[in-house]
């Protein structure tokens, strides 16, 4: 369970408290069993744990550690700060185990202990505390500190505002310049529009009678800029087409070798390139205690002469704290919601025959998101589209169209909080199931921030048959709508850290080198836990998270190299779905075995290949809408694995050589996930006439979606390659 902050102090301790709250405690931290363990395990001796925790204790009771540290104001204030509100129970011996290291590093600290300690032991303590020290991550990035001061203009505002708009325009206007996004999917249609001219620069002037992009899930506002045409427009002009290449985690479009613009997922942001001008998308996403560490990279080393960043306005005091180390401008621009936001007098009372189309129901598992559909469905007759964050980006984006499309037949939408960013949704109503959300321990009530992230989607431009724009939130049962309410009017509270991660500096590999040869994965942790020093306005990773990561790793890789161990921790592995898990762990045992891993048999070994060919046999033979469901679950799982494959074929080509087998794979699996999708959803909607009626029915039209393996009625099964029919399905059998 990642481990989350108390909202209200367990104990005040004041900034002026801290040295004395720490030599009150120190005497009985030090004989922990467990302080001791830790202390081996980093590589000190035994016979001198004893020795170097007596002459420390001895030492911060007298007053000659904390003064001597010369601690900051800011640097104290956030050691009070957690004490206070720990995000665990051991904080006294976390902070405690970082003075110890700190102090033994200093030269106050080694006179002390030079007495009584071998150099060699003095040594393994600064070698350790210097390969974690994270306290001045600006230094990082060469290249933006020793080039001009930069000029980082925030655009801030909530869900709907527009704020990203005029930043798109820079891009597009821009002799060189990069665009970082949160989602391949945001990425890739960066990518294309402005490959296609679809984004007016800055200095041009939108035509008026130009049409506005229907697909776009870019955040651009209700409403176009200075009264003249869209921003983003359906058709491109040639005049404003930019040769911009994609660069993804797990796909690469290279347009030109020397195309002047980037598209690209945070991650894999460029900080050795010159750009006059960057985007960074939703900033707010710095202080993710999963991801935020690439949006601290990007925002502390993107070596651009402009760089824009696109967010909530809780980020601008943590953007303002980060830019006081760089020294670069800031400027704030802030931006209103165009459209009002109202919440319902009254909740449905959880009565779902009350659903309305243009209605988004919101829902926090897999499992309420189908039930919730397939009741409405029953109920309604209407039919559902989904979102969830187990669906890949395409799919998501594909239901979304759904949705969207007047006259689709797809009016609702079920889905959950994924619907908070990288889907332009035309919402006109916001349904809350819930305001509580399962975090991995315990059911939990939503952040202000998450409702209203999640409320803020409805009203937007567009909206299902209707002139009004205002947006309308509520709640599926009647207790739940007073938290809505208070959470809509209450103010959101900035973030305070941004997150840093183990791959900065590459301190992984200083820490493995520092560290007993053959150390456990737990105790790497425990090192950037009670060693690493952090500058103030930072907060390491989710250490559950990481401790997972590293297990696994462990497990199945142990005894690769330093390099290629902290490879696959940046690697986006499926953490949370146990099948696609033991699929990459299977492509890792084959990679240490063998060096080289086969997509098919890694594929075969762990039985995804098998349940793929039974989905295929099976969409020519079964209705039921469990098949399906079952179905779709094993689809997710296989793209998740696909994508880790894909991830791994850009950085060991040798290692991972099918990218091309892979990538008809994963196209295979997206189409073979609408087809579920819509069969489930006519499977349905078939048996609710069947009850109605009494007698079987069958739908009289067969779903848009072609069955895999089968063309299109009217057209001949040629291929294009063996084993690819003209729908660019492709058979299991072309792998082999």
């Amino acid at each position: 369970m990642a481990d989350v902050r108390s909202e209200h102090p367990t104990i005040l301790i004041a900034p002026d408290d801290v040295a004395a709250h720490f030599e009150h405690m120190v005497t009985a931290w030090s004989k922990s069993k467990m302080l001791a363990q830790r202390l081996y395990e980093f590589g000190i001796p035994q016979q001198h744990i004893p020795v170097l925790l007596s002459i420390f204790v001895k030492e911060m009771s007298l007053g000659n550690v904390m003064s001597t540290l010369l601690y900051t104001h800011e640097e104290v204030s956030r050691i009070a700060y957690d004490l206070s509100h720990p995000g665990t129970s051991n904080m006294v011996d976390i902070y405690l185990t970082k003075i110890l290291y700190e102090w033994a590093t200093r030269r106050v600290g080694q006179v002390a202990l030079a007495k009584d300690l071998p150099p060699d032991t003095l040594y393994k303590l600064t070698q350790l505390f210097e390969a974690a020290d994270l306290s001045r991550p600006f230094t990082w990035f060469r290249y933006a500190r020793m080039s001009e001061r930069r000029k980082v203009i925030m655009h801030v505002g909530p869900t709907n505002s527009g704020k990203t708009h005029n930043a798109l325009r820079a891009l597009a206007a821009a002799r060189t310049g990069l665009y970082a996004g949160p989602l391949r999917l945001l990425a890739h249609e960066i990518w294309e529009r402005l490959n296609n001219g679809q984004i007016v620069p800055l200095g041009a002037s939108p035509e008026a009678d130009a049409e506005p992009d229907p697909g776009t899930n870019v955040e651009l506002g209700d409403a176009p800029v200075g009264g003249s045409g869209p921003v983003l427009q359906r058709d491109g002009d040639p005049r404003y087409a930019r040769l911009c290449n994609l660069i993804t985690g797990e796909e690469q479009k290279i347009v030109d070798e020397n195309a002047p613009l980037t598209s690209c997922t945070v991650e894999m942001a460029s900080t050795s390139r010159t750009f006059d001008v960057a985007v960074i998308d939703e900033i707010q996403m710095i202080a993710d205690r999963d991801r935020g560490s690439a949006w601290a990279s990007a925002v502390l080393g993107l070596n651009a002469r402009e760089l824009h960043l696109c967010g909530e306005e809780t980020a601008v005091p943590l953007v303002e704290a980060i830019l006081r180390d760089t020294g670069d401008k800031l400027i704030v621009n802030r931006y209103e919601r165009l459209s009002p936001l109202e919440v319902a007098p009254s909740s449905l009372e959880g009565n779902l025959k009350l659903v309305q189309k243009g209605d988004c129901i919101v829902t926090f598992s897999r499992k309420n998101i189908f039930d919730i559909k397939n009741k409405i469905e029953k109920m309604t007759n209407l039919r559902c589209a989904v979102a969830y964050g187990r669906l890949p980006p395409e799919i998501r984006s594909e239901q979304a169209s759904l949705f969207n499309k007047p006259g689709s037949g797809y009016d609702i939408l079920v889905a959950s909080d994924a619907i908070g960013m990288g889907l332009n949704l035309k919402i006109k109503r916001v349904i809350f199931q819930a305001v509580s959300k399962f975090d991995g321990g315990k059911l939990r009530q939503l952040s202000t921030s998450q409702i209203k992230q999640i409320a803020g989607r409805a009203g937007r431009y567009g909206l299902h048959g209707t002139d009004s724009s205002a947006g309308v939130v509520t709640t599926l049962f009647g207790p739940d709508l007073p938290v809505v309410r208070k959470a809509l009017l209450r103010p959101m509270q900035p973030l305070k850290f941004a997150r840093l991660s183990n791959g900065a500096q590459d301190s992984f590999r200083h820490i493995v080198n520092a560290l007993p040869r053959d150390s456990a994965a737990r105790t790497i942790i425990q090192v950037y836990q009670f060693v690493a020093k952090m500058h103030p306005i930072y907060e390491f990773v989710d250490f559950a998270a990481m401790r997972a990561k590293l297990d696994f790793v462990d497990e199945v890789a142990g005894d690769l190299t330093i390099a290629d161990r902290s490879l696959l921790l940046q690697a986006p592995t499926p953490w949370s779905d146990e099948v696609a898990l033991q699929a990459c762990g299977r492509m890792m045992v084959l990679y240490r075995t063998e060096m080289r891993v086969s997509l098919k048999r890694a594929l075969k070994d762990s039985g995804l290949w098998d349940s793929f060919n039974d989905i295929l046999r099976m969409s020519e033979t079964s209705s039921e809408p469990e098949h399906f469901g079952n179905a779709l679950q094993m689809l997710e799982s296989l793209h998740k694995t696909i994508v880790m494959y894909l991830w791994l074929s850009y950085r060991k080509m040798v290692g991972f050589p099918d990218q091309t087998e892979a990538f008809e794979v994963k196209a295979q699996a997206e189409r073979a996930m609408e087809w579920c999708l819509e069969r489930l959803t006519a499977a349905r909607l078939q048996q609710s006439e069947e009850r109605q009626q009494g007698k079987k029915i069958w739908p009289k039209k067969e779903p848009q979606v072609e069955k895999p393996g089968r063309p299109p009625k009217g057209q001949s099964d040629v291929t294009s390659g063996e084993g690819r029919s003209s729908r660019g399905w492709v058979q299991p059998a072309a792998l082999q």
